[in-house]
């Protein structure tokens, strides 16, 4: 599901070559929260499974896993979309530059 990003409007008055590497960092950024969202509810699974498998873990731990698990899952979509957004917008200006280089 592609999003029609009017990225015109968001330039307006503003420099494309300027712009970029911002947009850039963000999308470094977007991947290392969207990893870290991955990594988060890997790990509360495998405490949960740890739990189902071995005696010595306390219940509340693998509660308290069971429960978070829901919201890196929430972290993950949210950040992954505003990832492809970034990267949407990044496509759009790179075309931009490229047809001022032309020009």
């Amino acid at each position: 599901m592609a999003l029609k990003i009017d990225i015109q409007q968001e330039l307006a008055g503003k420099n494309p070559a300027r712009v970029a590497p911002q947009i850039r960092k963000n999308i470094r950024i977007q991947k290392l929260r969207v990893r870290a969202h991955l990594v988060m509810f890997l790990l509360a699974l495998g405490i949960f499974g740890l739990y189902l498998i071995v005696d010595w873990m306390p219940f509340w731990i693998a509660i308290s896993a069971l429960i978070a698990a829901p919201f890196s899952l929430l972290g993950l979509y949210g950040d992954g979309r505003l990832l492809q957004i970034q990267q949407q917008k990044l496509k759009q200006i790179e075309e931009i530059l490229e047809t001022r280089v032309e020009k």
